[in-house]
């Protein structure tokens, strides 16, 4: 077994339909609507809210329904529309933190954003090499969800769903 600070960063692209100061915007401040609350959170429930405190030092922050929070993180690079990347230890102890960078590349069209997750840190956790693992499925389902979310069709849809 591959000692813990030798485990390389995870590294996920994606490509989604929208310019890169929504795909941005829908990252960060409007995380709630994409994330998966119901299996990746503290609480493990839907009616839980996520919310990235937009500004350097600011926390990521899941409020649990009955008012309970844990922080998931905090921001350590703030730079819209191009860059944002914070300390990751959702629940758990922040000297346990790995670390999260993501940016955000318009395409040659600048219809479209490549956003490019860098998840690296491993050695701070006791079961680093394990964790990259885990994390590297559950980075594509998370990531998934986010380009439905930023899918032209859906972010219609759900501004149906608020002015209704």
């Amino acid at each position: 077994m591959t000692p813990t600070s030798s485990v390389a960063p995870l590294t996920k692209t994606a490509e989604v339909p929208c310019t890169r100061e929504r795909a941005f915007e829908l990252f960060t401040r409007d995380m709630s609507m994409w994330w998966p609350l119901s299996t990746h959170s503290v609480g493990g429930t839907p009616s839980s809210r996520v919310d990235m405190n937009g500004a350097l030092g600011g926390d990521i922050v899941e409020t649990l329904p009955d008012g309970a929070s844990a922080i998931w993180g905090t921001v350590d690079v703030w730079e819209p529309p191009a860059r944002v990347a914070f300390t990751w230890h959702p629940g758990g102890d922040p000297k346990d933190a790995t670390h999260v960078d993501v940016t955000f590349s318009a395409t040659d069209s600048g219809r479209a954003t490549v956003v490019t997750l860098v998840h690296r840190g491993w050695s701070a956790r006791p079961d680093g090499e394990q964790a990259r693992q885990n994390y590297d499925t559950g980075w594509d389902y998370v990531l998934g969800r986010f380009c439905s979310a930023a899918s032209p069709d859906r972010l219609t849809d759900d501004r149906s769903r608020r002015m209704a």
